[in-house]
């Protein structure tokens, strides 16, 4: 599927799940009822959903575009990776 195919399939699955109050987050893919999800419609057509985990940890900008709608998210707090083991250093023999 092209990326525009990807798009239009979900807007249409995201219809009928709005229709019946559970949504699909963009970002987690965890699927929560509509009134735990903020969502962006144009047109009268849903072309966003976020879950509220997601909103509560990102920090989530909407643009107007020639295209359509841009969106930008970043997170609030830092990730962080923890390594099971210390890796070794060998230096040079």
């Amino acid at each position: 599927m092209t990326p525009e195919q990807l798009q239009r399939a979900w807007v249409l699955q995201a219809q009928a799940d709005a229709e019946r109050g559970v949504l699909e987050c963009r970002m987690c893919r965890r699927r929560g009822p509509l009134e735990e999800t903020t969502t962006l419609w144009r047109n009268g057509f849903l072309v966003f959903a976020l879950c509220d985990r997601c909103t509560a940890s990102h920090d989530v900008v909407f643009s107007p575009t020639a295209a359509g709608v841009e969106l930008r998210a970043k997170r609030r707090s830092p990730v962080e990776l923890v390594a099971q083991e210390v890796p070794r250093v060998h230096g040079p023999r």
